[in-house]
């Protein structure tokens, strides 16, 4: 039996046959720009930060900013979930295990909210990775 919501079957694994999505965008509360207080001798300034189409491929810069300036929780999240938007799950999880260890001596709470994050993320890998038919096997060349 087709699983159903709201008395219309969603499909096979999900998927449904209509263009009609009734959840609401996965990514709709990403941010387009965040904007990071940075201190300096003059006092502090504010670094916008892009995560739409002009994100940075490469973190280490952003990440490096956001563990100089003690960046807050909420912070390193918004910046992984840019990434993820941008469908760079890998890079997303290099954020957060950057993030994982800047904030090593917080809170626990913080660094649990940092791990679901994390699992969340391998998960999104898992769905959005190749499938193989039923009786094909991916060939292994040890095994031959």
């Amino acid at each position: 039996m087709a699983a159903m919501r709201d008395s219309a079957p969603n499909g096979i694994n999900g998927h449904s046959n209509s263009n009609i999505s009734t959840h609401p965008s996965r990514f709709s509360d990403v941010p387009k720009a965040i904007s990071v207080a940075v201190a300096e001798v003059d006092g502090p300034i504010d670094v916008e930060i892009s995560l739409d189409d002009d994100i940075q491929d490469d973190p280490t810069e952003l990440c490096t900013l956001l563990e100089n300036e003690d960046a807050a929780k909420s912070m390193w999240m918004v910046v992984a979930l840019g990434y993820a938007k941008q469908r760079k799950p890998d890079v997303a999880i290099e954020v957060l295990t950057k993030a994982l260890s800047a904030l090593a001596r917080g809170r626990a709470d913080d660094r649990l909210s940092i791990l679901n994050g994390l699992c969340w993320l391998y998960l999104l890998k898992c769905r959005e990775a190749p499938r193989v038919k039923p009786g094909m096997y991916p060939v292994i060349p040890w095994y031959s």
